[in-house]
């Protein structure tokens, strides 16, 4: 009797040990992506945009951090990647990592544009993945001219807010503005 019981000690442990590197999405974060509903990719150079840089917390069940723990963000072929973006990353003992996104493109309201995975779990799923390098018809990796117009179109409500807002309110305002203008201001673009 005395082994069976260790047996199924040892079980439940290992068991609880398993589940102790299994994310569960509704204990993880994604920031800024979740604030927004979805995530932003900008031209890196001369410097990252804010709002493309995440800062994921993976946790489990127990909303305990999970170090160590692989993440992974995929984005759809609508979008294209500048060359030094890593989509991948590992945790640190808080459970976090920080990913910067840098391309262009977009990706509006499309199922499964992007999503954000730990430990091979899918922890997120957005169907909008914008950039300030959208120029109504795909990105190249500079803002230019050509940005700025379509950005003023939604803007201006000459044209249905799409791929301009990045927060994904519906409409293309202010708050959409302030993320779109630093990357005009100093023209981002991707190191060749």
């Amino acid at each position: 009797m005395k082994k069976v019981l260790f047996s199924l000690m040892g079980l439940a442990l290992c068991s609880t040990a398993a589940l102790a590197d299994v994310p569960v999405s509704a204990n993880c974060e994604a920031q800024p992506a979740d604030a927004l509903n979805g995530l932003v990719l900008a031209p890196l150079d001369p410097t990252p945009v804010p709002a493309s840089i995440n800062t994921i917390t993976v946790r489990n069940g127990s909303n305990s951090p999970i170090a160590s723990a692989g993440v992974e963000v995929i984005v759809s072929s609508s979008n294209i990647l500048c060359g030094a973006t890593v989509l991948t990353g590992t945790t640190d003992a808080a459970g976090e990592v920080v990913i910067t996104l840098g391309g262009g493109g977009c990706s509006h309201n499309t199922a499964l544009s992007g999503l954000i995975k730990a430990n091979g779990v899918t922890i997120r799923s957005f169907d909008n993945v914008k950039s300030p390098d959208y120029d109504g018809g795909a990105g190249d990796l500079v803002i230019n001219l050509s940005d700025l117009v379509d950005f003023s179109n939604e803007f201006l409500g000459s044209a249905t807010s799409d791929c301009h807002d990045y927060d994904n309110t519906g409409a293309t305002d202010l708050s959409d503005l302030i993320i779109f203008s630093p990357t005009f201001v100093n023209p981002n673009s991707c190191t060749p």
